[in-house]
């Protein structure tokens, strides 16, 4: 079974994705929770976030881009990025 690559992040999606790399809940996720305050993210934890969204969204993260990776609503915008989405629509 093949996944398709979608145009733009589905939100929920992504904050499932987060929830299981960082092994908590999906709904203590909140947009502008960040991950290094709230549940002490290093940067292996960084790398295999990263390494998932890429698999997932079939993207390649530059390494300049893993220290954004602090909250959902950054690496939603990260993503959208790289898949080249409208940010105002």
């Amino acid at each position: 079974m093949t996944r398709s690559i979608p145009e733009r992040v589905d939100p929920e999606d992504l904050r499932q994705l987060v929830a299981r790399v960082l092994e908590v809940p999906a709904a203590e996720i909140g947009e502008h929770t960040n991950f290094v305050d709230e549940w002490n993210v290093d940067s292996l934890l960084e790398l295999e976030l990263a390494t998932r969204i890429e698999e997932r969204y079939r993207i390649a993260i530059p390494e300049t881009e893993l220290a954004s990776l602090t909250s959902l609503a950054n690496v939603r915008e990260l993503v959208d990025r790289m898949l080249g989405a409208d940010p105002n629509s």
